[in-house]
């Protein structure tokens, strides 16, 4: 059933009850309502009801028998039945129960019941609504009836009523016109009218709306309504309701004449007429709503009323012609009307446009600029307190007259219709109004003109709107320059401030781009001197109007320099604004605009480089805000105020957009380009002369400041060319390039310019010059020789870019300035940077370079002139500053030579990198320039870098000549020459090119330059040649030692160079007449004066050592043993295709040099040991140097002997190496005969190593090693592996003594720190025996001499230090406590340990199934693996990294050895002897035993948590032995005792706890240690750790662990050593682990597993008898110490362990028969033997000891809570076990 028939219900029920006895005829009316109702919910329903569809409702509405007994009750006006009655109406109106032809009636009824009560009013009024809403067809006299019931209850007293009764009557009137629009579009959809603009007749509900409207304005007027029964209204209401329809409903007022005819034939002559008579507040408000409702909506319906308004409200915002409040609501509407630009643009089209209107758009402008200047001037002009201390505490308020804040009001007074008089307004209000006026005017004018003026060309449709916009700013112009003008200097807050900003930009944007010239410069004029601070505004700009040439009047920069005005946060503000300004309108300005946009950029800069900015604190950088929003909607790049911290730097911002700004240069127009040039350059010029002259007068202080600081236009002009060279470099136009070059020259030849400005502006023109060299097309010579004139220009060298020769005084007067010397300078670097980006381009102007580097030279060798330097005088200042003195001559010598060392570097890049592109007369330019550079006494260095590069010139030309030649060759030879005759005239050219030098020489100079302008030929080649050999031989005739001694250093050059033009009798001559030889003098010199100082009388004396020095003999004759090694080494690499021709002869060199090597090396200095290793390297490197093609065969056939030689003089060293050491230089021949690596290991003798060899040296001799075994292999044995691995293991022990005098720097290589990872050395040694380098697989016996040495180096951590005492060896092995104890150990070799285990895994799974593997290297890893598992604890620490113990590693890396092995093991055990078996076996357990019973204790910082995870990591090795050791084991091929040694160690480690009076020695276990060699006496390598689970220091056999105790006597229990019961009890560390090992006997001797029973069984044939005496012990303990505690409770571990004994005992499934042989079978009891042979073995032997126990509880029970039920779980084990026996027995 519905809702609305369940409430009908119960409100009928309530009714009829309350009028049974009264009205009898409401209750009969209300019961066969009922009736009705009940018939409905019984009848069924033949159709589907639709969703949302009330039957009832649909039913009732038939008929108005659901009226009839609430209308009756309505008619008694009972105070009780009246709102039930009510109630039911509404809710059936709501619900549409009722017929539309009672609508009347209920209308009537509700209309009788108005006097009623409050509460019932408001019912009726909520009636009232729904009744019109809910039913579309109520029209004429019922809507005028309903609308007549709300207003008269809109005239009761009550507010309430009175306020809900006209909000419905706003209601029902928006409702009627709402329906009218509905029906409107309604039918144009029906009808298919596609034109809605159309005029359509009146609907019924448009008639009504009609007849409503008419009546509304009637009733405003004062005149009786015609359609509503009413005859007055309150003007006020009337208004409201008139301003809701118009502003709501503008479409339907356009489509219908008779509601147009009403706007204008009774809403405007009513406000019009209302504007006529005095007005208070409220009724003034509602008037402005209503002309603001017309104006913005009815405009072009209403035209001639618009205008009349308009203009009445210009006149009413003249002074004294209005009150405020009347003169603020007009604001308030121009507000809204200047945001409209649609409408703006209406106004300036209806009225400005024509003729004899009134100009509305510039009366509105007028009005809006009057109230801005001339509303409260005196106010606004009081100055802000923005530089003052006292403003970082004041509030906006008080530092500004008109704040945003302060003059806003919370509601405008459009909006306040509450009030009945007017609200307070802040006198600054109308003035705030009138801003924000001209800033909507402006931005209106910006979204229209922008995007017309943002097309590259205007269509013609868009014309008039353009010709609209150009009217419209001329117009607006003036009024808005003239508030904004007053209003930038007024006293406004940073909001406002802001908002004109924006304004400024913006109408400044649209004038320029529209091209009103005069207004764009009046605002730039204006927004310029806003730009700095007013104090240097009229200095700065006061001029400029007459010359923009001036800038800045000195005065202005002398009180910038004294620091007298800062810039705030305002002048950047605006300079942001005139960036945007000039950004927007560059296409149009000319260069006056743009030079004083430009000047007010550097006048902006010089502040903020200078630090003269202010307010950083306190500014509000809401002034700064800029948000994407704000510049899409005004295309501004000035925001509203924002707040925050993460606001960014004001500064920084500016700085930016400047950069933005000249950035878009790259995008201008040639022309418009030309312009911003043209004004930079302007700019640049007056810049760099006003600062010269404000230096010349102003203070000292003053004028250094002012001399250091940097042309902002120059910077500019920097920025701008390197944005724009690609269009300055153009072969067709030259004009921007000749512009700004030429300025460019200019200002840098000014000789009042500053220092630091003339360096700008020569870095500016170099950068240029680059770029433009990089950009531009060099194929042209034109541009080519266009771009590298400046430099020429610039250092005064050739003739100007006119051509013309520059005057010769001109230039020698220049020339004598001092700072002439800098401008060269920064010429040559610009030639330097110009040849390392784009010399490999340059093609015509080598000449000209060469000639600009050399004239620097040149000018060293010519004598300055020395003229009588006067200091000048007031009188003479002029004269000295155009004929200067010459300066210092010693100032002018170092200037001289720092550009001998500026231009050096150009020549040299012309030597390594250009010579190819240089033609014959270039390059004796490029000869005779290096001969000028050898010869100058300025710089040693370059003199010898000079000569190397006239080598490097003599290389190319004869190399060149030797192409030259085989061209020549290869052109002249007959087609059909014999090979014999054409390498027999090959030799004779050869032969005859080696006496090219001596006939060369005695050809004139003049003769050689002569030939160098024939065609390229080898002649022209030879006459380079005979050039270079002069300049040369002039060089030899050196006056300094350095530049002569150079000689010894070209002569492996030349060699080299001309080698392969020797012949073979010419090379052996070479060999032994010259490089040996040499060698032998090198030799015998060095030993000579090595024994003449140690014979000096002065031998003994103190000497200073000479850090990184040549000075002393021994260092120098170790650089020529070096030069000399180095060079006779590629001499031999170089032409080894051609030496071994010498067959035996070279042999014999071979050998010859290598012993040398292995000398030097071994007795030379570290750095000649180094040389001597590197030229072994490069030699033994041969193969690998051959960049294409496979070797030369001559070479192939005796490259394996030279390479056996080589590996001998290897070895050699590497032995010579370790026998020079320390240690056993000092060591007897016999200990040292007994050192070997591979089977030594851990013998006394292996110890550190000392010695001079670096770590460097070594690394590098060990890499050389596999470029000879590349070479060897095929014939390298296991004995050369086994001196390899000798050598190698032995490296890895040297540790390298710091020479005399060595830096930090040094010792740090050589000490290098490997706790992290391995040093290069011991990477180095582990890669190239393991890593792949030795072919192991074919050398037999290699792989078990490998995994034994790599086996070792697990060890090295623990290897003898110091003396071979047991002390030292000890002290090795603690933790290091500090890193300076770390390196006076040395080397810890932790990650080489690490690496090793490593290199270990990889290695036994690739040869695990060797056999011979398992003879010896299986031993001896697991061995190596044991140490750091034995030491565990003990081991050293390792790194910070890598933090993995040393022993968990080892402990890995055992397990994973160990399994692999044992695996492998088993398919040949059987095979191997007895006693090998049993040596890895005891190998092996001795490492476990090592690692599970650990003799050393955790260190006191261990955390609790390192603790437990290192417990877990002994449990899993627990683990990992159940799983992979035991099946093993337990194999019959394995010994008993080795698998009950391995259990024997699991029951030691299950032990949980200790007793104090064991370690007093009561009771003592049964010593099971006896005859056994004692721990304290055994090495490290083979000592068997044993421990109880690190709680007792022995290891006794299990036996003696379950011997049980005596009873304590009274002695024990009183004498001296007696302990409190329970406080003897001690548990075990690893309590966890103890458990594991319990447990691990339990599984072991469970039938669990049935993987291989017959191993299985065995293994619990051993374990078995150990549990049971476990167990045994466990339980003996229990009953003899509980009677001692008495009520006591025993400690919580003991009463933990005999529960988990218990426990496991009765869930232990024992292995049948694996306790038989244990407990002994009886043939005359078979029962006992049978039931011993179950799975419950265990109990049955172990019945006496429970039976006994459970005695002993019964006894000795305790009544203490906790421990009675420790021990109830024990008897109840107990009781679980007999249950056991007992069904095993059948006897349950």
């Amino acid at each position: 059933m519905s809702a609305l028939a369940n409430f009908l219900q119960n409100e009928l029920l309530t009714l009829s009850s309350e009028a049974r006895r009264k009205h009898p005829e409401i209750k009969e009316a209300a019961e066969r309502l009922l009736y009705i109702l009940r018939a409905l919910k019984e009848r069924p329903q033949t159709q589907p009801v639709p969703d949302g569809v009330d039957i009832v409702a649909v039913e009732l509405a038939k008929t108005d028998e659901a009226l009839r007994p609430f209308i009756m009750s309505c008619e008694t006006k009972n105070a009780k039945l009246v709102p039930t009655a009510v109630g039911c109406l509404q809710r059936l109106i709501t619900h549409q129960a009722i017929p539309e032809a009672s609508i009347m009636l209920v209308l009537k009824t509700l209309s009788d019941l108005i006097t009623t009560s409050v509460e019932l009013q408001l019912k009726i009024l909520q009636t009232v609504l729904p009744l019109l809403t809910n039913y579309r067809n109520v029209h004429g006299e019922v809507l005028a009836e309903a609308l007549f019931l709300c207003f008269r209850l809109q005239e009761t007293k009550s507010p309430i009523v009175n306020n809900t009764a006209a909000a419905t009557v706003r209601q029902l009137v928006t409702f009627v016109f709402d329906k009218v629009a509905t029906e409107d579009e309604r039918a144009n959809v029906e009808t298919g009218n596609t034109d809605f603009n159309a005029v359509r007749p009146l609907s019924l509900s448009g008639q009504d709306a009609c007849m409503l409207f008419k009546d509304l304005c009637l009733l405003t007027g004062g005149e009786p309504a015609s359609f509503l029964p009413l005859q007055s209204l309150p003007k006020y209401f009337g208004l409201e309701l008139i301003e809701a329809v118009i502003s709501h409903h503008p479409k339907l007022f356009q489509d219908h004449a008779e509601l147009c005819n009403l706007m204008k034939e009774r809403v405007c002559p009513l406000i019009i007429k209302s504007f006529s008579d005095r007005l208070d507040f409220p009724l003034a408000c509602r008037l402005m709503r209503v002309v603001h409702a017309i104006l913005k909506q009815y405009h072009e319906m209403l035209m001639m009323e618009c205008e009349i308004f308009l203009s009445m409200f210009c006149r009413l915002l003249e002074p004294d012609h209005a009150p405020l409040w009347h003169r603020v609501l007009i604001m308030e509407v121009y507000k809204s009307l200047c945001a409209d630009a649609g409408l703006l643009r209406f106004v300036y089209n209806s009225y400005d446009q024509k003729e004899h209107t009134t100009k509305v758009f510039h009366e509105m402008i007028t009005a809006i600029r009057r109230i801005v200047v001339s509303e409260k001037p005196a106010l606004l002009l009081h100055s802000p307190v923005t530089n003052s201390s006292e403003a970082v505490d004041m509030e906006a308020e008080e530092q500004y007259s008109l704040t945003a804040s302060g003059a806003q009001m919370k509601l405008q007074c459009l909006d306040q219709l509450d009030k009945a008089e007017p609200p307070a307004i802040p006198e600054t209000y109308i003035i705030y109004l009138a801003i924000q006026c001209m800033s909507s005017i402006v931005d209106s004018e910006a979204q229209f003109a922008m995007p017309l003026l943002a097309e590259a060309s205007t269509p013609s449709e868009h014309k008039n709107d353009v010709i609209l916009a150009i009217e419209m700013a001329n117009a607006s112009w003036a009024g808005i320059l003239a508030a904004v003008s007053f209003l930038v200097t007024a006293s406004v807050d940073d909001e406002i401030f802001s908002m004109v900003i924006r304004a400024y930009q913006n109408i400044t944007s649209v004038l320029g781009l529209l091209g009103l010239t005069s207004p764009r410069d009046a605002f730039l004029a204006s927004l310029s001197k806003s730009c700095i601070p007013s104090f240097l505004a009229g200095d700065a700009f006061g001029h400029a109007k007459g010359d923009a040439g001036q800038g800045l009047h000195p005065a202005s920069l002398q009180n910038l320099a004294r620091g007298g005005v800062v810039l705030n946060d305002r002048n950047v503000l605006c300079l942001r604004a005139l960036i945007y300004v000039a950004h927007s309108l560059s296409p149009v300005l000319e260069d006056k605009a743009w030079y004083l946009i430009l000047e007010t950029l550097q006048v902006a800069d010089k502040y903020i480089a200078t630090g003269k900015t202010g307010r950083k604190e306190q500014s509000s950088m809401a002034l700064l805000g800029d948000t994407k929003e704000n510049r899409l909607r005004s295309g501004s790049i000035v925001g509203p105020p924002q707040h925050g911290s993460a606001m960014e730097n004001q500064f920084v911002t500016l700085l930016l957009f400047t950069k933005k700004l000249f950035e878009s240069t790259s995008s201008m127009e040639e022309r418009n380009l030309m312009e911003f040039l043209r004004a930079l350059c302007q700019l640049a010029r007056t810049s760099i002369v006003q600062t010269s002259t404000t230096a010349g007068t102003s203070s000292k202080d003053a004028s250094m400041k002012v001399a250091e600081e940097k042309s902002f236009a120059v910077a500019k002009i920097h920025d701008v060319v390197l944005h724009n060279t690609a269009r300055l470099v153009q072969a067709s136009n030259f004009t921007l390039w000749d512009l700004v070059i030429g300025e460019l020259v200019d200002l840098a030849h000014i000789p009042t310019c500053t220092s630091s400005m003339r360096a700008q502006v020569c870095q500016t023109l170099s950068d240029i010059l680059v770029a433009a060299i990089q950009t531009a097309n060099l194929k042209d010579a034109d541009i080519e020789m266009k771009l590298l004139e400046p430099i020429r220009r610039l250092t005064l060298v050739e003739p100007n870019a006119s051509g013309t020769t520059v005057d010769a005084e001109e230039k020698d007067r220049i020339a004598r300035y001092p700072w002439f010397v800098d401008v060269q300078k920064a010429g040559l670097e610009t030639l330097n940077k110009i040849m390392q980006n784009s010399g490999q381009y340059i093609s015509n102007g080598w000449p000209l370079i060469l000639e600009v580097v050399r004239t620097v030279v040149s000018l060293r060798v010519r004598k300055p002139r020395i003229a009588d330097a006067q200091a000048p005088t007031a009188g003479n200042t002029q004269d000295a500053i155009l004929n200067p003195p010459l300066a210092d001559t010693a100032a002018t010598t170092a200037k001289a030579a720092g550009l001998v060392r500026v231009a050096f570097p150009c020549l040299q890049l012309i030597c390594t990198d250009f010579l190819s592109v240089l033609n014959p007369t270039v390059l004796h330019q490029c000869i005779e320039t290096l001969g000028s550079f050898g010869s100058q006494m300025d710089d040693l260095n370059i003199s010898l870098t000079a000569v190397g590069l006239l080598w490097s010139v003599s290389d190319f030309v004869l190399t060149k000549r030797q192409d030259l030649e085989k061209e020549h060759l290869a052109n002249q030879q007959p087609p059909n020459q014999d090979p014999k005759t054409s390498a027999s005239h090959s030799s004779v050219m050869i032969a005859e090119s080696s006496l090219l030098a001596n006939t060369s020489m005695k050809r004139s100079a003049s003769t050689c330059i002569a030939m160098l302008t024939e065609p390229l030929s080898t002649r022209t080649m030879d006459a380079l040649w005979m050039l270079l050999l002069g300049h040369l031989s002039q060089l030899c005739s050196d006056s300094r030692p350095e530049v002569r001694n150079s000689a010894n250093q070209t002569l492996f050059r030349t060699i080299s160079m001309n080698g392969a033009k020797l012949t073979l009798d010419a090379w052996e001559q070479c060999i032994w007449g010259v490089l040996f030889p040499l060698l032998e003098r090198v030799q015998l010199s060095s030993e000579i004066d090595a024994s003449g100082r140690l014979n000096s009388p002065d031998v003994g004396t103190p000497t200073v050592t000479m850090h990184h020095s040549r000075s002393t003999p021994s260092k120098q004759w170790d650089e020529t043993k070096v030069i000399t090694l180095s060079g006779i080494s590629k001499c031999l690499l170089d032409f080894l295709p051609v030496l071994v021709e010498l067959g035996d002869g070279f042999d014999r060199a071979w050998a010859l040099f290598l012993d040398y090597i292995k000398s030097w090396c071994l007795g030379g200095s570290p750095e000649v040991s180094m040389a001597a290793v590197k030229s072994l390297k490069s030699l033994v490197q041969y193969p690998k140097t051959l960049a294409e093609g496979e070797i030369p065969r001559n070479v192939q056939i005796r490259l394996e002997n030279l390479m056996r030689v080589a590996w001998d003089v290897w070895e050699g060293i590497g032995t010579g190496i370790v026998a020079g050491s320390d240690e056993n230089l000092a060591a007897s021949a016999e200990d040292a005969d007994r050192v070997a690596v591979g089977t030594g290991w851990g013998q006394p003798a292996m110890r550190i190593l000392h010695g001079f060899f670096t770590q460097d040296t070594m690394t590098a001799y060990v890499a050389l090693f596999p470029d000879i075994y590349e070479v060897i292999k095929s014939t390298f044995g296991l004995f050369e592996l086994r001196q390899l691995l000798n050598v190698l293991s032995h490296l890895l022990l040297y540790h390298s003594n710091p020479p005399p005098g060595a830096t930090a720097s040094r010792i740090r290589a050589d000490f290098i720190s490997d706790l992290e990872q391995p040093t290069p050395l011991q990477s180095s040694v582990l890669d190239l025996v393991a890593g792949g380098k030795l072919d192991i697989d074919a050398i037999q016996g290699s792989v078990e001499v490998v995994l034994t040495t790599v086996s070792g180096f697990v060890k090295l951590p623990f290897v003898q230090r110091g003396d071979g005492s047991a002390s030292a060896r000890n002290s090795s092995a603690q933790r290091p406590t500090s890193g300076a104890a770390e390196k006076e150990k040395g080397f810890t070799y932790i990650a080489l340990s690490k690496k090793s285990m490593q290199v270990l895994v990889e290695l036994f799974e690739r040869y695990a199934k060797l056999r011979s593997v398992y003879s010896g290297p299986f031993e001896a890893i697991i061995e190596a693996l044991g140490v750091p598992m034995k030491a565990k604890y003990d081991c050293p620490s390792p790194g910070t990294k890598d933090t993995t113990p040393l022993w968990k590693s080892a402990a890995n890396t055992c397990m994973t050895i160990s399994r692999i092995g044992l695996e492998a093991l088993n398919e040949f055990v059987e095979d191997l002897p007895q006693e090998v078996s049993n040596s890895i076996y005891t190998k092996l357990l001795n490492t476990f035993e090592g690692i599970l019973l650990p003799s050393s204790e955790p260190p006191a910082e261990l955390s609790a948590e390192e603790l437990s995870a290192d417990e877990d990591f002994d449990i899993s090795v627990l683990t990992t032995i159940e799983s992979d050791v035991f099946p093993h084991l337990g194999r019959p091929t394995t010994s008993e005792a080795i698998l009950r040694r391995l259990v024997e160690i699991i029951g030691s480690g299950a032990k949980l706890y200790t007793t104090q009076l064991e370690a007093v020695g009561h009771n003592t276990l049964e010593d099971a240690t006896t005859g056994e060699e004692s721990s304290a006496t055994r090495g490290v390598e083979d000592v068997e750790v044993q421990a109880t689970n690190g709680v007792v220091a022995g290891a006794p056999r299990i036996e003696a662990l379950v011997k049980p105790r005596g009873p304590l006597t009274a002695s024990d229990v009183a004498g001296p050593q007696a302990f409190p019961l329970g406080s003897d009890v001690v548990p075990a560390t690893r309590e966890r682990f103890a458990v594991s090992c319990m447990e691990t006997l339990f599984g072991l001797c469970s039938d669990a597993k049935s993987d291989t029973a017959q191993v299985r069984t065995r293994i619990a044939e051993v374990v078995g008898p150990v549990m049971l005496e476990k167990c045994k012990f466990v339980i003996r303990s229990y009953a003899t110490d509980r009677p001692l505690y008495g009520q006591l409770p025993l400690p919580r571990v003991r009463n933990d362990e005999i529960a988990l004994v218990m426990r496991h005992l009765q869930s232990l499934n024992m292995r049948p028969g694996v306790l038989v042989r244990h407990l002994g079978e009886d043939k005359m009891h078979p029962l006992r033997s049978h039931i011993l042979a179950g799975r419950s073995a265990h109990l049955f032997a172990l019945y006496p000891m429970l039976c006994e126990l459970l005695a002993v509880i019964a006894r000795n029970g305790t009544t203490r809570e906790s421990a009675a039920a420790d021990e109830a779980a024990v008897v109840e084990g107990i009781r679980a076990c007999l249950r056991r026996i007992g069904q095993d027995l059948g006897l349950e």
